[in-house]
């Protein structure tokens, strides 16, 4: 347990009796600018990983995607913020044990992730369903990740819409109100978009019937 009001090596959290910190033989100035060199790495990974992240829902667009962007945007500048906080906290050599701890939990959440989506769809073994349904809305947001969903009438109960994340020629292919075919991988618990085709008129596409 950490004693309250004892101060602490920022490298290593061994409590300072001294000038130089008995378990890393540091002093606060070296241990403040060892800290602040591997915040830098840490924040390169978790950099990274968001990216990673990004990149598996373009690959492997889960059908809740927005859900999941949300969650790791939060998760994204939390993290920054908090690096933020703990390398101001190390210029001013205050006691940022905590705040530490908890940046490097949250370095390794964006591999997680993106690794969660890589592997739901390389061990998902379960045949590929295919929903006939219209499209009702279609939205596109221009961004540094552009952002591009067309909206169809759910074909799963308890859901009116789904926001079905396409690309940039599938986009621009469907128009509001044309019938679709979506391909649906079941994934190992979350199911993924493969694709979206347009509906040939007396198809009989999935289950979900004709809405």
């Amino acid at each position: 347990m950490f004693r309250s009001g004892a101060k602490r090596c920022l490298n290593c959290d061994t409590v300072l009796t001294g000038p130089i910190c008995e378990g890393c033989d540091l002093t606060p100035a070296a241990a403040s600018l060892v800290l602040r060199r591997r915040l830098i790495l840490r924040t390169g990974l978790f950099l990274l990983g968001s990216m990673a992240f990004v990149a598996a829902t373009y690959r492997f667009p889960p059908l809740e995607i927005d859900g999941m962007l949300v969650f790791c945007g939060v998760v994204f500048f939390f993290g920054l913020g908090l690096a933020v906080w703990v390398e101001r906290g190390a210029l001013r050599g205050n006691q940022i044990s905590i705040r530490k701890r908890l940046f490097m939990t949250l370095v390794p959440v964006p591999w997680l992730l993106a690794g969660l989506l890589v592997l739901n769809a390389k061990l998902d073994i379960g045949p590929v369903r295919e929903y006939r349904t219209r499209v009702v809305g279609k939205f596109s947001m221009a961004a540094m990740v552009p952002t591009r969903r067309l909206v169809v009438v759910s074909w799963r109960e308890g859901h009116r819409f789904e926001h079905v994340p396409v690309s940039g020629q599938e986009y621009s292919r469907f128009e509001v109100g044309q019938r679709v075919v979506v391909e649906i991988h079941p994934g190992v618990g979350i199911p993924w978009v493969a694709g979206v085709f347009a509906s040939m008129p007396g198809a009989n596409a999935g289950s979900a019937g004709d809405p």
